[in-house]
């Protein structure tokens, strides 16, 4: 019975296929509602067990214990499958060999004998769409089969296609990209390679020590002139300042009446050729501008180098804690003033105020030090200035004083000082440096006013004073500022100009000393035929006969016009500088006399390209010479062309090309050097025009922005031209992001606060530093102190003679500082006997003791701000136990320093905790 049971069961499930998968499909469908209902219920109890906490507390295991609910048995007494992600489904496995396919119809589709005729009907119709749907399902798979297989081919026709062309046309992106790639590399590495050799120019330059050694000689004898340390010697530094102003003052009119003399003689020798034969005049101005140009030449090239140039850069690097040799000598400064007078004087496109500003400061030094070594005196009761920090203030004084005295004007000599040359101030310094600046203008003044037909080395006489029926209109600020903007654009160019010049100049005419005099020789002799000839090209127009213009239309020269008349272009070309500033800054004084076109534009723009140049190339070259004017001249020539033009667009205006030929000149002198308030109130100054202080000070504001999105400062790109170490006032972003281990010199040499005289002969024998840090020994390395050179050689001379251990006779800090402003002995110059090298010398006595030490992991741009602000020379590095690493001087900080030792970082490709701990000990 149970046989055949099975039996039709096996033929049942053959018989009725559908049935039977129905079946398993409902049995799958259950068990599935079942996990449903079981998933559905165990996330229920979880959110209950949750609830049981509150959100602040977090769980934990070891106060209750639960069976997790996967693993919970069920009714049957097995465990149920753990449930993670919901639902598990398990495939159907099929026997391939019984497989058979699931028919069309199904039970319900047959036609059966007690149907009626509607429902035959309605299953035949039925079976129809069934098998008509299956047909049509068929055809749509072998379409869609086909549709895809088509649409691979062509997505593989296209992708071939697309990787042709894109391999064509990336092949030369590539290319392009690969040739970048080397163009970079091989910059980089000539650039590192420049700055290799530029790092050995720099090592030629030694710093000064503006830091006072604080060591127990010193705090001696503080101890025994604590009375006397209230006063400081203030008044006597009043006194110097006071002894400073004049000498600068009278240098000043010296050099003015020695140019205008000059150039008065040259004009009326060449005028009166003139009258006899244009020809014979021209040679004659040949002759005389060549000659005096030539002898200025010789003196700056062969007699005192350090003499040519205006010397600002020089000046700048020296108060910045640079020593630069032979810069602040006498004979120097008279070398300098000779050079200036006589290149001021042969018409070269140069003026004497840069010179003034490095005679100043070599009056500055003379005066603080009071002896000379070339003429072999000093001046005992000025020796407690014999030191790099007052020999600094008052230098600083002095640059001021001779700008004060170049231009007439006191207050922007000051400021010019504070804000261009001085990279340290105080509020003492500026009272004196003002009083400096105050007596020189006063001296030059003096002097000048007593000289008849000789006039204030730059004081320029605009006219008559200006009421409010010419002063300038609101909407003229719009030309105002297009005339800042073309002033930093003309800057830049000039700049530009001129230092493409000093490289050619540097590699291939300043290597021989002949070649810097056939130079000078070659631009005076090119200026001088342009001078002369270009005026010819111009008309001649009418001079009225007008006495109350007397003053202005003299200015104005004849040349070769007849009696009566001008020529436009001679009066501000074939012109000493002083004339071309004053017809170019006149102001509009009669309706009788058209001063708007008075010069024209043709003559104006000629001679700016001419000025700016040849003042472009001949900066810098083997004369003494200064920028300050040539900006002003080339200034005022383009802003009285603006004025001209404004005149045309706005005719029947009050416009007066005067004020427009001021604001060039403030543009452009903005442009070059970026000074703002010193300059301003230069030109205030200097022209007596305090209504005009709004729109020159947008002026100078406006070139200046738009020069320093071009291009450098000149005189900071002179300095780095120069090789001198100087530091910026502000930090570079590299230094932001550097420790200072990364830039420090590792393996420091340094000496026991007790050493041998053996040690010190080998220390400053086998180096050339100049700074040694003092530890405790060998073994810990914690540092005490810091030692200079020039303290060992004092050492050693004593010790040479007598050694007396531990007196303040040995060690005097005051004769310390005085012996260093004279001669100290070279370290060959001692001759020990071997025996005595074992002999110990105690350097606690002598050693600075107030040495500021960082750690390793110090920001660079922190020890920027360190060195910067106090004017340090050296810095050691210790770590977190004091002990000694490294040692940082002021050279490891300069921009270009940091910049090159950023770029190596970079190269690593490091993260940010691999730079961290770059330069940690292994």
């Amino acid at each position: 019975m149970s046989g055949f049971q099975k039996d039709d069961d096996d033929e049942s499930s053959r018989d009725l296929p559908t049935n039977n998968n129905q079946d398993i499909n409902n049995n799958n469908n259950n068990n599935n509602n079942k996990k449903k209902k079981k998933v559905r219920y165990q996330d229920e109890e979880k959110k209950s067990l949750a609830a049981n906490y509150s959100d602040d507390d977090e769980y934990n295991s070891d106060q209750e214990e639960y069976e997790p609910i996967s693993l919970q048995k069920g009714a049957d007494g097995e465990e149920e499958e753990e449930q993670e992600d919901g639902i598990i489904l398990q495939p159907i496995v099929r026997d391939p060999s019984t497989y058979r396919p699931q028919s069309l119809y199904n039970s319900n589709d047959e036609i059966r004998e007690g149907d009626s005729f509607s429902a035959k009907i309605s299953k035949t119709i039925g079976k129809t769409n069934k098998k008509l749907k299956e047909k049509i399902g068929e055809s749509n798979k072998k379409i869609e089969q086909r549709v895809k297989t088509s649409n691979k081919a062509i997505e593989g026709k296209l992708q071939e296609g697309w990787d042709t062309i894109a391999g064509v046309a990336m092949k030369p992106v590539e290319n392009i990209r690969e040739q970048h790639h080397r163009r970079v590399e091989k910059h980089e590495v000539e650039e590192r390679a420049g700055w290799f050799k530029d790092k050995l120019n720099i090592q030629k330059y030694e710093c000064l020590d503006y830091v006072t050694i604080y060591n127990k000689a010193y705090r001696l004898e503080l101890y025994k002139n604590f009375n006397k340390l209230v006063s400081d010697n203030e008044w006597l530094r009043w006194i110097v300042s006071l002894f400073m102003g004049i000498s600068i003052g009278i240098i000043a009119y010296i050099s003015h009446a020695a140019v205008s003399n000059i150039t008065k003689y040259k004009f009326k020798y060449v005028e009166k050729i003139l009258e006899l034969d244009m020809f014979l005049g021209f040679l004659a101005y040949f002759l005389v501008n060549s000659l005096l140009a030539t002898l200025s030449s010789l003196l700056a090239v062969y007699y005192e180098p350090t003499a040519a140039g205006s010397g600002i850069p020089e000046v700048k690097g020296y108060l910045n804690g640079t020593k630069i040799p032979h810069t602040l000598k006498m004979k120097t400064l008279w070398t300098k003033l000779t050079s200036m007078i006589l290149a001021v004087s042969s018409g070269l496109q140069v003026g004497s105020e840069g010179p003034m500003i490095h005679i100043g400061a070599i009056v500055g030094n003379g005066f603080s030090q009071a002896q000379s070594k070339e003429f072999g005196f000093k001046i005992p009761f000025l020796r407690s200035f014999r030191n790099d920090k007052d020999k600094r203030d008052f230098v600083t004084s002095g640059a001021g004083a001779g700008v004060a005295a170049a231009f007439g004007a006191p207050l922007g000599g000051a400021l010019f000082s504070m804000e261009e040359v001085a990279s340290f101030w105080s509020t003492t310094l500026t009272w004196r440096c003002f009083f400096s600046c105050l007596v020189a203008t006063f001296v030059m003044n003096l002097l000048q006013s007593n000289s008849g037909d000789i006039s204030g080395l730059i004081i320029f006489n605009t006219g008559k004073n200006i009421d409010k029926e010419f002063s300038y209109h609101l909407f003229e600020l719009i030309p105002f500022i297009i005339i800042g903007v073309l002033g930093g654009f003309a800057g830049a160019l000039f700049t530009f100009i001129n230092v493409k010049v000093t490289e050619f100049r540097r590699e291939k005419i300043n290597k021989v000393k002949s070649l810097r005099v056939l130079e000078v020789f070659l631009i005076i002799g090119v200026s001088t035929f342009l001078q002369f000839f270009v005026p010819l090209l111009f008309s001649c127009r009418v001079k009225p006969d007008l006495k109350e213009l007397a003053e202005s239309l003299e200015e104005l020269k004849q040349f070769n016009c007849p009696e009566g008349h001008y020529n436009p272009m001679a009066s501000i070309m074939f012109a000493p500088y002083e004339q071309s500033i004053f017809n170019l800054f006149t102001f509009n004084e009669s309706k009788e006399f058209d001063y708007v076109h008075m010069f024209g534009l043709p003559a104006l723009f000629i001679f700016f390209a001419f000025y700016l140049l040849f003042a472009a190339y001949t900066a810098g070259s083997g004369i003494s010479s200064g920028t300050f004017v040539p900006m002003i001249v080339i200034g005022a020539a383009y802003g009285r062309a603006v004025g001209v033009i404004m005149s045309y667009i706005i005719p029947n205006s009050t416009i007066d090309p005067g004020v427009y030929a001021i604001m060039g000149a403030a543009a452009f002198m903005g442009g070059v050097s970026r000074l703002t308030v010193s300059l301003t109130v230069i030109l205030i100054e200097i022209t007596n025009q305090l209504q005009y202080l709004l729109p020159i000070m947008l002026t100078v504001m406006t070139a200046k922005w738009v020069a320093d999105a071009l291009i450098h400062p000149l005189f900071d790109i002179l300095i780095q031209m120069k090789y001198i170490p100087y530091l910026e006032p502000h930090p570079s972003k590299e230094m932001k992001l550097m420790m200072c281990k990364h830039i420090m010199a590792k393996k420091p040499v340094y000496l026991c606060e007790t050493s041998t005289i053996g040690e010190i002969l080998r220390v400053l024998k086998e180096t050339r530093h100049n700074g040694f840090p003092v530890v405790n020994n060998h073994d810990d390395r914690l540092v005490k102190g810091l030692l200079l050179r020039t303290q060992l050689l004092m050492i050693l001379e004593r010790v040479s003679d007598v050694y007396i251990p531990n007196s303040e006779t040995v060690y005097s800090h005051l004769e310390y500082t005085t012996k260093l402003t004279w001669k100290l002995p070279s370290v060959n110059d001692f001759s020990f006997d071997p025996a005595d090298y074992d002999q110990e010398v105690d350097l606690t006595e002598v050693m600075n003791i107030t040495v500021i030490n960082v750690n390793v992991e110090f920001a660079v741009s922190e020890a920027f701000h360190l060195f910067r602000t106090m004017g340090l020379r050296h810095m050691p590095v210790v770590n977190d136990n004091n002990k000694l690493k490294g040692i940082i001087t002021k050279k490891d900080l300069l921009e270009k320093t940091c910049e090159q030792r950023y770029r190596e970082l970079s190269h690593m490709k490091l993260g940010i905790e691999q730079l961290l701990h770059v330069g940690d000990d292994n």
